[in-house]
């Protein structure tokens, strides 16, 4: 037990009080010997700055109105004092016994600086939609592929790898996690536990959801900071076209679901400067204009919209 690592959580809020309390207990519940939890609140306006006080002792906070929440993490890793850290976001959720779990794991692999575990996406009420798409850590193939199958509130950190790596990048809004996975990677041993140990929340509000333009945007400019550094292994440049035409037509998924068929074209056409023709089916519903739109929506359904609860 006195062997186990302290374990600091940081939690951004803004005008989440609907949430923020399940958030709060879903960490405080976790009876984990050696825990810290930071929120850090951009200047709420919702009741939230009332409800952190009645926790006492047991939940440190502190206010920072205008602090965006990449900002906010970063500052609470800076006031943190535990030997891991990790961030959950105020509409979140630890699963049982969470903590405990990965405490244990980084008592027993001491050569491992992050690990991740599965996650459940749940909708606003609470109920499972579906488990987040998680697979073993594969650097390359997270590259290559574009897709982050890393989920953010599973993902826990030794402290030195901020120390080594830096901060997040708070000129992001929407994929600093995912930012964050590509810079760690370079140097840091990564590991997946196949064990379940958050809950992701989607909702309309989520920024994930509701700013999909701006989703797309930071997806490419994530994508063209990566590549334009100087020190990328073999591995990831035999990759880079792939990873690219990829991301791209990605950043048009978004932009086609968040009605800007403009900016979903044009990254179509950057996708298909790096990948081969036949096109995807998205490059014909972009190019049918709002009758694509409107048909693609009638028969799947946006896919970035939170759907209903498994019964």
């Amino acid at each position: 037990m006195n062997s186990l690592p302290s374990i600091s959580i940081v939690t951004p809020s803004l005008n989440q009080r609907h949430f923020i309390e399940a958030t709060i207990n879903s960490v405080l519940h976790q009876a984990y010997p050696k825990l810290e939890h930071i929120v850090i609140d951009g200047g709420s306006t919702d009741g939230t700055q009332e409800l952190l006080p009645t926790y006492g002792e047991a939940l440190r906070w502190i206010i920072e109105p205008g602090s965006g929440q990449s900002a906010a993490i970063n500052r609470g890793w800076q006031l943190a004092s535990g030997e891991v850290l990790a961030w959950l976001n105020s509409d979140d959720l630890y699963t049982p016994g969470a903590l405990r779990k990965v405490g244990e794991y980084f008592q027993l692999h001491p050569e491992v600086d992050i690990v991740y575990g599965e996650c459940d996406m749940i909708d606003s009420r609470g109920g499972v939609l579906k488990a987040y798409p998680t697979r073993p850590f594969d650097f390359v193939e997270l590259v290559r592929s574009t897709i982050n199958y890393i989920p953010q509130p599973a993902a826990f950190m030794r402290r030195g790898v901020i120390e080594n790596a830096g901060w997040l990048d708070e000129r992001l809004s929407f994929v600093m996690d995912f930012d964050y996975w590509l810079r760690l990677g370079l140097q840091h041993k990564i590991e997946y536990f196949p064990e379940k140990l958050a809950a992701l929340r989607l909702h309309a509000t989520a920024k994930s959801v509701a700013q999909l333009g701006g989703f797309a945007v930071e997806l490419v400019q994530m994508y063209r900071k990566f590549f334009s550094r100087d020190d990328l292994p073999s591995a990831i440049l035999a990759v880079k076209r792939e990873a690219l035409a990829n991301i791209y037509h990605r950043a048009a998924d978004c932009a086609f679901w968040a009605g800007n068929l403009a900016a979903a074209r044009d990254y179509l056409r950057r996708s298909y400067r790096y990948r081969s023709w036949p096109p995807r089916l998205l490059w014909f519903w972009v190019y049918s204009g709002r009758v694509g739109l409107f048909l693609a929506g009638r028969l799947f359904g946006n896919p970035y919209l939170p759907g209903k609860a498994e019964s």
